[in-house]
């Protein structure tokens, strides 16, 4: 056979296809595990967000300037003359006690002045009130408030001074009427209260005379009466605060007056003395310009020398539990009268009397399992479901009376997943404040601190199985 032949017998041998099925399991998982990745990477995250305590003002405190108005008598110079003082600016003064001299030839400070130089002698009287201010000041005394040893220093000398001219003053006025001198003229307090050196145009400024002009500050002026100095007949030599209660009148924004509608009471706080107090609160409104109005029985002459008061009146605070406002969702619940709800059958739980008619119209009552959500002195709020829905009939127990499920209401809520389970748990909200809410603790069908709740209520069903 020839070899052109031979070579026209040699058939080409096909390769058989070989299917590597590693290589095709390892893409299916490769795609599986990318779509995965890519849907985790683009829908948005369920976090989960763990409840804390916290607070917030539900009423907002206010920090501002009040002005002071006070049951104020302002007592002016019978003649003029120079006008010496024998009480201390600030001091208590009864009816009759020697409040001031006037000198019309001003001879007389100068033998005051002699006086207190050359006279040692203090009563034992003047002692005890010495002794008396020296132990107040060091009891009360703060390192950190330096500067009130400065003001006990001023306040100790003013009443050594008042004691020697006391002293002195008898001596001196019998000297100069026996030397035929009567100009010198003693003036006793015509009220009792506390006595003020200094006068400012609002000793008779009431609630209803309040406008915004008498807050500028800027506008304010003080006119002290100094001794020593000549005083002309007619024009005011002191002043008496006849009584312990007071005011501080503070301006309203709208909001403000709103928010302190029901308010009676507050407290209010001293910032610059660090005293913290209670006062009566009113609202006064004039010329569609709103005021409050606190009133308070203690402190009045720990301020009689000012006018214009900085002080905070503390708001009314929310403490509970906080959460974010993006966790909290609406549902709807059945209202059941609270006497229909029983525990029945061989458990704690519990439930309805369920009105259950057969096939045979047999009725008869079963008891039923109910989610209780929430309830009040007079209501449950409960779960609907299978077994109790709208139109079904419940009876009364130990009673025939029947009451038919309808009327549902919505109530506020989170979803709780404490245990991997999305759960609605219900929420009586205090207050709110910058994203958060501040929900009441301790409500039996409510949340706890440390429980663990759905951040974005949006993203989740409830019953959802959440992996944390």
């Amino acid at each position: 056979m020839s070899s052109k032949k031979k070579k026209r017998r040699i058939v080409r041998y096909r390769s058989p296809i070989n299917i590597n099925i590693g290589l095709i399991l390892f893409i299916a998982i490769f795609l599986y595990v990318a779509v995965n990745c890519f849907i985790y990477m683009t829908r948005e995250k369920i976090s989960v967000y763990e409840v804390v305590a916290g607070e917030s003002e539900s009423i907002p405190g206010i920090a501002t300037t009040g002005i002071a108005l006070r049951s104020e008598k302002v007592v002016t110079i019978p003649s003029t003359g120079y006008v010496n003082f024998y009480v201390k600016d600030g001091s208590r003064v009864s009816v009759g006690e020697t409040v001031y001299t006037i000198d019309e030839s001003g001879s007389f400070s100068e033998l005051l002045k002699d006086a207190a130089l050359n006279s040692t002698t203090l009563t034992s009287d003047n002692i005890v009130e010495i002794k008396r201010d020296i132990f107040s000041f060091i009891s009360s005394f703060d390192d950190k408030d330096f500067d009130s040893a400065y003001e006990f220093k001023y306040d100790l000398n003013a009443t050594l001074i008042e004691c020697i001219n006391l002293n002195a003053l008898d001596k001196i006025n019998q000297s100069l009427l026996a030397n035929g001198n009567n100009t010198l003229s003693l003036n006793t307090a015509v009220d009792s209260g506390i006595i003020e050196f200094y006068t400012d145009g609002f000793e008779g400024l009431v609630p209803e005379q309040l406008n915004n002009d008498i807050f500028n500050i800027g506008n304010y002026s003080k006119n002290t009466i100094e001794k020593d100095k000549p005083v002309e007949a007619g024009k005011p030599v002191y002043k008496t605060i006849t009584d312990e209660t007071w005011y501080i009148a503070v301006p309203l924004t709208d909001s403000q007056f709103e928010k302190y509608e029901n308010k009676d009471t507050v407290e209010v706080v001293f910032p610059t003395e660090n005293i913290k107090t209670s006062a009566y609160f009113t609202r006064v409104t004039n010329d569609n310009q709103h005021y409050g109005l606190l009133e308070l029985k203690r402190y009045m002459i720990r301020f009689a020398d000012k006018r214009f008061l900085n002080v905070q009146i503390i708001g009314d605070t929310s403490t509970g539990l906080k959460i974010p406002k993006t966790s909290v969702v609406e549902k709807e619940f059945f209202t059941v009268p609270r006497n229909y709800i029983t525990q029945g059958g061989n458990s704690e739980d519990y439930g309805v009397m369920k009105e259950v008619i057969d096939d045979a119209g047999n009725t008869s009552e079963v008891f039923t399992r109910v989610d209780i959500i929430e309830q009040t002195e007079d209501t449950c709020y409960i779960e609907g479901g299978d077994s109790v829905e709208s139109g079904t009939v419940i009876v009364q127990p130990q009673s025939t009376n029947r009451y038919q499920i309808a009327n549902t209401v919505k109530l506020s809520g989170v979803y709780n997943v404490n245990t991997g389970l999305a759960s609605f748990r219900y929420i009586e909200i205090l207050s709110e404040k910058n994203g958060y809410y501040i929900v009441e603790s301790g409500n039996k069908y409510g949340l706890q601190v440390y429980d663990q709740i759905v951040l974005n209520a949006s993203l989740v069903k409830e019953n959802q199985v959440i992996f944390k």
